[in-house]
């Protein structure tokens, strides 16, 4: 939708999807720019912004190929006539925040690989990784080279979760990076994941607070995750109480979405939606329908990983020439009251 426009002057309105300048002369060209400009001089080496021109009998309009952004100034030149523009917040525009991340722990293994940011709405993803550092607590300064600074940001579909690697080359021992740099994480060493206040929404509206997540580093963790260690708290039948499904162990939010089924003995779906708790160790499962009395079959894929990276099937960082041990994807419980 087209925002309210906003006159600057009678010869001068604007929307965040265009301008319009009302003129009788013969203006062929409105340019337009990023930033607050009085003079041709201040614009050497300034890129104009792209867009379309469609003229009718009383104004001029230009259309950006992207949308101007909220709360941001630019100027356009109309002939010699510099004109300033702001697209402005509503009063209650809600800005950009972290909504949640996992793993949120105090403590993480000096093998950690990757953080999932959870973000309240869709985020720009234009030099996300410009906004986000590493800090070691003790030097506070930013660790180089610690987070993997992808060409297309690991953004979901709606552009509210991002995917955030750990240098994996650096984390994995006898590669390159690992032998010349060493981990990204020291045992004993404590650091904050430091996201600032500049980073935007998709409308270009900046976060305004910076969000700090500090950890203590421990010992690396190359135990493979195992089932077995899992718990279950069993939902009473002819309910849709949720089963519950305590850890025991630190896993990757990430690997759990969509690698977990339920099956009854006949080998049919129960059908419902897994809630992945992993800040707190928890899987819950509520089912559509009401429980019956009787035997179920917990089903895990093996990509199932802790967030050192191990999954369910072998070691991130293992020795290739030892030989596999078949995983145990399956865990029987039985409903009986």
């Amino acid at each position: 939708m087209t925002l309210e426009v906003y006159s600057q002057s009678p010869k001068f309105s604007f929307s965040k999807e265009f301008i319009e300048v009302k003129t009788s002369e013969n203006i062929q060209e409105i340019k337009v720019y990023k930033g607050s400009f009085t003079s041709h001089e201040q614009l050497a080496n300034k890129e104009a912004i792209l867009g379309d021109l469609f003229k009718d009998e009383s104004s001029l309009y230009f259309t950006p190929v992207l949308p101007f952004q909220l709360n941001t100034t630019y100027t356009a030149i109309v002939n010699d006539s510099f004109f300033e523009f702001l697209i402005p917040l509503k009063t209650d525009y809600k800005k950009l925040r972290i909504a949640a991340i996992y793993p949120n722990t105090s403590k993480l293994p000096s093998n950690f690989l990757k953080w999932y940011v959870a973000f309240s709405k869709p985020v720009n993803s234009a030099n996300i990784y410009n906004h986000i550092t590493l800090i070691n607590n003790k030097t506070k300064e930013k660790v180089d080279r610690a987070l993997l600074p992808l060409e297309n940001a690991l953004l979901s579909n709606d552009g509210k979760l991002l995917t955030l690697w750990i240098e994996p080359g650096r984390q994995k021992r006898d590669l390159g990076p690992n032998k010349h740099l060493g981990e990204v994480l020291n045992e004993g060493a404590s650091y904050t994941l430091l996201i600032d206040e500049k980073l935007k929404d998709k409308y270009g509206v900046a976060m305004g607070k910076t969000f700090e997540h500090s950890f203590r580093v421990i010992g690396s963790d190359r135990i493979q995750p195992s089932i077995k260690k899992w718990e279950f708290v069993l939902p009473k039948s002819n309910t849709n109480q949720p089963l519950v499904i305590q850890l025991n162990d630190n896993l990757d939010f990430g690997s759990l979405h969509n690698s977990l089924q339920i099956i009854n003995t006949k080998g049919q779906v129960i059908s419902g939606s897994f809630r992945i708790k992993t800040n707190e160790n928890i899987i819950e499962f509520v089912p559509n329908t009401s429980w019956i009395k009787g035997n179920y079959i917990l089903k895990c894929d093996k990509i199932i990983e802790d967030v050192s990276g191990n999954n369910l099937e072998r070691l991130f960082d293992r020795d290739i020439t030892k030989k596999k041990t078949k995983p145990i994807l399956e865990r029987k419980f039985s409903i009986l009251r």
